[in-house]
């Protein structure tokens, strides 16, 4: 075993881009059934996220904006509207609820739209608010935002699948130790019950087994592969877990990803892909394999980046927030005025909204200045919470939020396992 080189460790990860929380907004929306171009529904709603986004407030009154239900979810979507004349109905394309439109309950400007649908299992619909007639609100829209609460356990498990040439942290431990202690630090920062951590192998999976081989190196340069493991495992309490796909590297920005709220194509459970070694190939401690792990998980549960990087404008393809909104968590005023500037530079400003969608994806200048080289910042007010995206070191306490707390469990309910 190799000796671990704490500082050359620091120097290696300072990368404001360390962890992938994606977004699957460039998966969906971006063609229809006919294979044409189509922004509808483009922008996605999380459920129980309290970012305050422009392009959702500017959409969900025009095409509409996409999010996810489960069955057995009760909902309410929450709106202001800056005229009392008007009277916003809420539509829902993709699931059998308010066909005709449902009414909302208001008090002055804010409006609240209570729901439920009858699905058999999570469904991706979109959301409109449009008049009586379907048509377009002559009013604005602003602080749109959605809640959800389902049916399903708080409790949660975990299947820790090794893909990669894992043989121990550079602390000692092997993989029973580290994969217990990635669920203990789960029920410890996010205050959840962890039922039972699972170890499996990628080589055992019955469809993906193939591709992958014993004791290899993995290195992930795109999920291609790593999704696969998103088919069962032919294994129903494996198949309720969470899984968690440990690989030598993912790539040289990152070490690791997940999407939000388990936002993919397919409907099983999320795999979220942490890397166990870095980029000179020596493993790390398994204190930051843990914490990454959780960090990921915290995506899949519906929390975003403290402060949002240039990367996740990107993914995302909204450049009307800069932080995760939650009152009880701090961001880096610093890195947010920064990004800020360099986006009214590239005049990627709100009024680009009223252009065609996809015009304002494309500026090569934003897209080439991803701030992977970033200085690490101590002084950044979010450095010690989890869902920082400054990096995650070995000897640093993580901490997390009341509010970051309720929506992992809020969303918990709502993801079926």
């Amino acid at each position: 075993m190799h000796a671990f080189d704490y500082n050359k460790f620091l120097s290696l990860l300072v990368v404001a881009g360390l962890f992938g929380g994606l977004s699957a907004c460039t998966e969906y929306g971006v063609e229809n059934h006919d294979g044409e171009n189509s922004t509808k529904g483009y922008f996605i709603l999380y459920p129980n996220t309290h970012q305050l986004s422009d392009s959702i407030d500017e959409r969900i009154s025009k095409e509409g904006v996409r999010t996810r239900l489960s069955p057995g979810g009760h909902y309410s979507l929450f709106a202001k509207i800056d005229s009392l004349d008007v009277v916003p109905i809420l539509f829902i394309s993709g699931a059998k609820c308010c066909e005709n439109g449902c009414l909302g309950i208001n008090e002055g400007d804010n409006f609240k739209f209570d729901f439920s649908c009858l699905l058999d299992e999570p469904s991706y619909v979109i959301l409109s608010l449009k008049d009586q007639n379907h048509n377009t609100l002559k009013a604005s829209v602003s602080h749109v935002r959605l809640d959800g609460e389902g049916i399903y356990s708080d409790y949660l498990s975990l299947n820790i699948v090794v893909a990669g040439a894992f043989d121990s942290t550079a602390d000692g431990q092997f993989i029973d130790s580290l994969a217990n202690g990635i669920g203990q630090r789960l029920q410890q920062i996010y205050d959840v019950h962890v039922d039972t951590v699972y170890i499996s192998y990628a080589i055992n999976h019955p469809s993906a087994g193939r591709m992958f081989a014993k004791d290899s190196f993995l290195f992930v340069g795109s999920s291609y592969v790593v999704n696969l493991l998103r088919e069962p495992w032919n294994d129903s309490e494996k198949d309720k877990a969470f899984d968690v796909v440990l690989v030598d590297r993912v790539n040289r920005d990152v070490v690791g990803y997940a999407y939000n709220f388990f936002f993919q194509e397919s409907l099983n459970l999320e795999v979220s892909v942490v890397s166990f070694r870095g980029l000179d190939g020596i493993p790390y401690f398994s204190q930051t394999i843990q914490n990454i792990s959780v960090h990921e998980l915290g995506h899949v549960l519906g929390l975003n980046h403290t402060t949002l990087t240039m990367k996740d404008f990107l993914d995302w393809g909204d450049y009307s927030i800069f932080e995760d909104g939650l009152e009880d968590t701090p961001y880096c005023q610093e890195k947010s005025d920064q990004y800020r500037e360099e986006l009214e530079k590239s005049v990627l400003k709100k009024s680009s909204l009223n252009n065609d969608i996809f015009s304002y994806m494309a500026f090569p200048k934003v897209m080439n200045k991803l701030d992977t080289l970033t200085v690490l910042s101590p002084d950044c007010s979010d450095y010690f919470n989890i869902m920082s995206p400054w990096g995650i070191f070995e000897k640093v306490v993580y901490e997390s939020s009341p509010m970051q707390r309720a929506v992992v469990k809020k969303n918990l309910t709502l993801i079926p396992h």
